[in-house]
C-alpha cells in the first residue's frame, strides 16, 4: 500500500526538535511492506496543513498525519483540514497514554489517520489501531532481514557483494557508526541474507536486534571464560560496553583505566624499561598491560589498549590515531596495530569496538 506522511509543528520547522515521528512511522510501514511515497513537514498554520493533507491524499491510499491534536491554541490540524474538505466524520482511535485520541477519516480515495505529535502517544495509537489496519490490506508476502557488520568499510562490503545472489530482494546500506547495517527486503530475504553471510563471513556479527557487546558477552559465557580489561586511550569505554549487558558479572572481573605511565607500572607491572625503550604507545607495552591485568585479576583473558587519541601527543613515528591492542591468555597473546584517523570521540568508540572484536574473533 502507498503511504504518505504529514508532520506538523513550528518546532520541527525551526529545528528545535528532530522529527523522529516521521522516521518511526516510515520504518514501521517499511517493515510491513507498505511503500512510503511522500513525506512533508509543515508549520502550525491553517493553509500549509490543509494543502499538505490535500496533496497527500492525491499521492497515497493511506495518509498518516502527526501533530496538532491537543488542547492548545496551536493544535489546529483537524480544523485546518476541514477548511479544505469540509466537516469530517471520523472514527476515534483510543489514546491509552495521553488525552488526545487519534482520528480515522476517509477523504476521497484515501484513508487519513490523524495522530498526536507526542511520540509515546503516537506509537501506541499506531501500534494498536493503524498497524492492524495496514496489515489486513497488505498484498503479498513480505520479509525483512537486518545484518549487523563490523570490521569492514561500507564501500568494501558493497564491492564484495556485487556478485552475490540477492534472490530478487532489495539491499540497502546504513552506517550506524562504527557498524554497518545491511537491510534485505523481499520475499526471499532469508535466502539472500544467508548468501550475504556466506560472502562476508565473520564480518557479520549478528542479525535483527543484535547488540555487539551482547554477542561478545554470550561467547564469553558460552566458553566459560572470564576477562579483565586495561585501558589507556579509551578511558573506560571498553568496560562500559561490556557492563552495558545485564549479567556481565558472569564473565567480567574488572576494568582498569591506566592512563599514566606510573599507573601502567604500578597497577599492571609494565616494566619501566619497556616504556623508556618503546614508549607507552607500543606493541611491547600493550602486551605487558594485557599480561599484567590477566595475572593480577586471575582471569582467562586480559585485554589491553594503548594509543594516541589526539589531536595532540603525536610524533613522526606515532601519528594521531595510532593504537596497539593486545589480548593475553595462558600461554599466548595476540597483538594488533591500527591507525584510525578519527576525531577523539569517534576514535575512542572505534578502538573500543575493535578491542571487543578481538575477543569475538578469538573464539571463532
Amino acid at each position: 500500500m502507498r503511504v504518505a506522511i504529514v508532520c506538523t509543528g513550528d518546532e520541527l520547522m525551526q529545528g528545535v526538535i528532530v522529527n523522529t515521528n516521521a522516521a518511526w512511522l516510515a520504518e514501521q510501514c517499511h517493515k510491513l511492506g507498505s511503500e512510503v511515497v511522500w513525506q512533508v513537514t509543515v508549520s502550525d498554520d491553517e493553509g500549509p496543513i490543509g494543502e499538505a493533507v490535500q496533496e497527500a491524499t492525491s499521492k497515497a491510499a493511506c495518509v498518516l498525519v502527526s501533530g496538532g491534536l491537543g488542547p492548545t491554541t496551536d493544535d489546529i490540524t483537524i480544523a485546518s483540514v476541514e477548511k479544505v474538505f469540509g466537516k469530517m466524520k471520523g472514527t476515534s482511535l483510543a489514546n491509552k497514554v495521553g488525552t488526545a485520541p487519534g482520528v480515522q477519516v476517509t477523504l476521497g480515495k484515501a484513508v487519513v489517520f490523524f495522530l498526536p505529535g507526542v511520540p509515546p502517544e503516537l506509537y501506541q495509537i499506531f501500534s494498536d489501531s493503524i498497524l492492524p489496519w495496514l496489515r489486513e490490506r497488505q498484498e503479498g508476502a513480505h520479509a525483512e532481514r537486518v545484518l549487523h557488520c563490523f570490521g569492514m568499510r561500507e564501500a568494501v562490503i558493497d564491492e564484495k557483494l556485487r556478485n552475490v545472489d540477492l534472490c530478487g530482494t532489495r539491499l540497502s546500506f546504513r552506517v550506524k557508526f562504527p557498524e554497518v547495517l545491511l537491510k534485505v527486503l523481499g520475499q526471499k530475504a532469508e535466502k539472500a541474507a544467508a548468501n550475504i553471510r556466506q560472502c562476508l563471513g565473520d564480518v557479520v556479527y549478528g542479525e535483527g536486534d543484535a547488540q555487539f557487546s551482547q554477542v561478545v558477552g554470550d561467547l564469553l559465557r558460552a566458553k566459560r571464560t572470564t576477562i579483565a580489561v586495561a585501558e589507556s586511550c579509551t578511558g573506560g569505554q571498553i568496560a562500559d560496553l561490556i557492563t552495558d549487558i545485564s549479567g556481565s558479572s558472569d564473565y567480567f572481573e574488572r576494568g582498569l583505566v591506566t592512563y599514566s605511565n606510573r599507573s601502567k607500572m604500578e597497577l599492571l607491572g609494565v616494566a619501566e624499561v619497556t616504556i623508556q625503550k618503546h614508549g607507552a604507545v607500543s606493541r611491547e607495552c600493550a602486551v605487558e598491560m594485557a599480561r599484567g591485568v590477566r595475572v593480577r585479576s586471575g582471569t582467562t583473558l586480559g585485554l589491553a589498549v594503548t594509543g594516541i587519541a589526539g589531536p595532540t601527543g603525536d610524533t613522526a613515528e606515532k601519528p594521531v590515531g595510532t593504537v596497539h591492542l593486545a589480548l593475553a591468555w595462558d600461554g599466548g597473546e595476540q597483538v594488533e596495530h591500527f591507525c584510525f584517523t578519527r576525531e577523539r570521540k569517534a576514535f575512542k568508540q572505534l578502538v573500543s569496538w575493535t578491542a571487543l572484536n578481538m575477543v569475538r574473533e578469538h573464539f571463532l
